[in-house]
């Protein structure tokens, strides 16, 4: 039987399995989560197996969210809740950047879902802990029955080059490292499934298990970025924008770090696709006309509809449609929110320094929306290359199995197809992102009033 390598991503809202074989077929699933609790993604695993044959299955790779918590194996603080920021302010007020650098081979990002506000956080409001770990960590000890995470799912408490967590930082916030998951390459083999398994989630028991990496990680990997100035642009949830680098960005607020051989720089969104959500249930998103919308001087969208992480690290920051005139249409708000959100992240790149690059692969479900493509193309001013496969976690946890197991394996992603700056809207767009950027200073302490008003109704 020909038998393929399987990717398991748990994200924030769904497990997608992808099952590559030799030949490049690759075979899908995916199942949302009822509950997001631990029991919650089992379930959507057992469901999402359905869809497939795991007698085909000859290895296993990992990928999930990080920033999400369970502590003493059930409760769970996710990523996107809005606590650690007195944390994250206490530990990086205390400590220089280079004092990071030494310690966890990063300077501390502004995001407070790293694992030091994270962990300073629970170790304040839990009276008794034995055990956190992150979602991919309980997913491999549900499988192989082994406790085990990768170098850079614990990116800001583990430093990288050398692999193992910070004792420095550990002792600080009063953390026994042993309640953590053991730190391995995240090319390691972690076990094998177990026989309880099957009952547990469907799969036989004697598949190899590697480690695997981080959600965003494996998308990277997975859209085969490798050399330094390879632009890329991760669509979902949230929305990752960087570029490799040779070197550390030492001066930024957005996040730089070791990537395998080379570095990293990026900024992520918090509120990229529910905004895109937003626009697709609320107003009409198909057969959108750029050139007519932007001839009717649609309003200017700010798309902060659950707070913002990059650039502006704002979680009282609120969606905002900016200049409504009554001849305003359903598909003027749609454009407006699409081409907010291109906005946002070229104010990420512009937080990052302007770094130069050819072009900018994008990955994720956004990837497919052609306007989105074209408003790319043309505020970045650069060739915007689509995939062949989106499901960019899944497939670069395949890839880190496959290397191992056939270290000859090459190309995984190719590109489907290429959209070109036209130059058409580029004027009108740049003027257009002038009034955006100067929307949130303006707004910032309304957005804190407001938000103060909010927690007094709750």
């Amino acid at each position: 039987m020909n038998k393929g390598i399987l990717g398991i991503d748990l994200g924030t809202s769904s497990v997608k399995l992808l099952l590559r074989f030799d030949s490049g077929e690759i075979r899908k699933a995916k199942a949302v989560y009822e509950e997001k609790t631990p029991n919650g993604w089992l379930d959507a695993i057992s469901n999402a197996f359905r869809e497939l044959d795991v007698k085909e299955i000859k290895a296993i790779g990992l990928s999930s969210q990080v920033g999400t918590y369970i502590i003493n194996g059930k409760d769970v603080i996710s990523w996107d809740e809005g606590i650690g920021r007195a944390e994250l302010d206490e530990i990086k007020g205390k400590y220089s950047a280079h004092k990071f650098i030494e310690e966890i081979a990063m300077p501390h990002p502004d995001i407070i879902s790293y694992p030091i506000p994270r962990l300073m956080y629970i170790k304040k409001h839990y009276e008794c802990v034995t055990s956190v770990c992150q979602p991919k960590d309980y997913l491999c000890k549900v499988l192989t029955g082994n406790l085990v995470t990768d170098q850079y799912s614990y990116r800001g408490l583990i430093h990288t080059r050398k692999g193992n967590y910070s004792d420095f930082f550990l002792k600080e916030i009063g953390i026994d490292k042993n309640i953590l998951p053991k730190v391995i390459p995240y090319n390691q083999l972690a076990g094998v499934t177990t026989k309880e398994c099957e009952k547990t989630v469907g799969i036989p028991g004697g598949i190899p298990v590697y480690t695997g990496l981080n959600d965003f990680f494996a998308s990277v990997f997975g859209m085969d970025i490798e050399n330094a100035g390879d632009m890329f642009d991760i669509t979902g949830t949230s929305e990752h924008l960087g570029v490799l680098t040779e070197k550390p960005c030492e001066d930024t607020r957005m996040v730089s770090g070791v990537y395998f051989n080379d570095f990293i720089h990026y900024g992520v969104t918090a509120s990229s696709g529910a905004s895109l959500s937003f626009a697709l249930r609320e107003f009409e998103v198909k057969d959108m006309d750029i050139k007519a919308c932007l001839k009717n001087n649609p309003p200017i969208f700010a798309p902060y509809l659950n707070g913002e992480r990059a650039p502006i690290f704002d979680s009282d920051a609120r969606g905002v449609f900016f200049g409504l005139g009554s001849n305003c249409t359903k598909q003027d708000m749609a454009y407006s929110v699409l081409e907010g959100v291109v906005f946002s992240l070229y104010h990420i790149y512009e937080s990052m320094g302007k770094p130069d690059f050819e072009s900018i692969k994008v990955s994720g479900g956004a990837a497919e929306n052609t306007v989105l493509n074209i408003l790319k193309a043309e505020m970045f001013g650069r060739d915007i290359l689509v995939l062949s496969e989106n499901d960019t976690s899944a497939l670069g946890a395949v890839k880190v199995a496959t290397k191992m197991l056939n270290p000859d394996a090459s190309q995984f992603n190719s590109i489907k197809e290429v959209v070109s700056p036209t130059g058409e809207f580029k004027e009108i767009l740049e003027k257009r992102y002038e009034i955006y950027k100067n929307l949130y200073p303006s707004l910032k302490e309304r957005f804190r009033e407001f938000s103060n008003m909010r927690k007094e109704l709750i």
